[in-house]
């Protein structure tokens, strides 16, 4: 059985995992672990640095998700000990502004309401040239479809109303950064990652996980599909202050300009200010 080696950082690579940007942050750095359950990663690692650890719940008393996986908790099942607990929601963080130099959203934002409100309250929080730290699901992917699958089937096939459906929200790749872009942050690294599908591991589902994943491992050899790949983001931002989208709402169809219509009302026809053509669609 081959034994694989853990990832290690090339001098032409950025920094990306949670552990490489805790080790170069200086002592005294301080970091947020928002939406952690258990925590996103070993606290006691890290001695020299001021973390803060905050969920919705007490760490211990958490709900299982709609196939185990505990809400805003790391699905890769990291064994932590949160450091300075704070009960708090992502999408209201109790502290003051500028106070953060690292905050890290492992596995949150697929889980809120409101994950845009939540990118922003991390960028209120942060000192300038702050760093955020974010892992999420491919909503494209097989795996994240299958897990809502699994949400939406113990909720409606087995009865289970009151159970919330624990991925709210859905990302692709560029809805993300320009999440991110919009509430003033710059990626500085990103990767894609394959599913272990370990939110399997819950006991209810776990006497399947292995089997499932022979399965799988057995479609892709044999036919070419990889059910496996793309199914996460771990991504890295910088605040850099304000930036903002820009509004495009209309292309006109002789020029090609990106246009941006101010008032609400008729939709067609209107006329491009750059060539002059009319356009009739809305």
């Amino acid at each position: 059985m081959e034994t694989l080696t853990r990832i290690t950082r090339k001098e032409t690579e950025a920094p990306l995992f949670i552990e490489e940007v805790l080790g170069a942050l200086p002592a005294g750095a301080a970091v947020l672990d928002a939406g952690c359950g258990s925590g996103s990663f070993s606290h006691a690692r890290f001695p020299s640095l001021r973390i803060v650890s905050l969920d919705v719940k007490t760490p211990g008393t958490r709900s299982a998700g709609p196939a185990g996986a505990a809400a805003g908790a790391d699905p890769r099942g990291r064994d932590a000990s949160p450091r300075n607990f704070v009960l708090g929601d992502v999408e209201r963080l109790p502290f003051a502004g500028s106070l953060f130099d690292f905050v890290v959203l492992n596995y949150v934002l697929e889980h809120l309401s409101d994950a845009e409100r939540a990118v922003a309250e991390a960028s209120r929080v942060m000192k300038p040239g702050g760093l955020v730290y974010a892992a999420l699901p491919n909503s494209r992917s097989f795996d994240d479809r299958f897990y809502r699958f699994a949400g939406y089937f113990a909720k409606y096939f087995l009865l289970k109303f009151r159970k919330r459906l624990e991925h709210q929200q859905r990302f692709d790749f560029l809805s993300l950064n320009a999440m991110f872009y919009a509430a003033g942050f710059r990626l500085l690294s990103f990767t894609e990652c394959p599913s272990g599908y370990t939110w399997m591991n819950d006991p209810r589902v776990r006497g399947w996980h292995a089997g499932f994943l022979r399965a799988l491992s057995l479609l892709k050899r044999g036919l070419g599909v990889d059910l496996f790949r793309g199914s996460n983001y771990l991504t890295l931002y910088e605040y850099a202050g304000p930036r903002g989208l820009r509004r495009v709402t209309h292309v006109c169809a002789v020029c090609g300009m990106p246009l941006a219509r101010e008032s609400e009302g008729r939709a067609a026809p209107w006329l491009c200010p750059y060539c002059g053509a009319e356009n009739v669609h809305g």
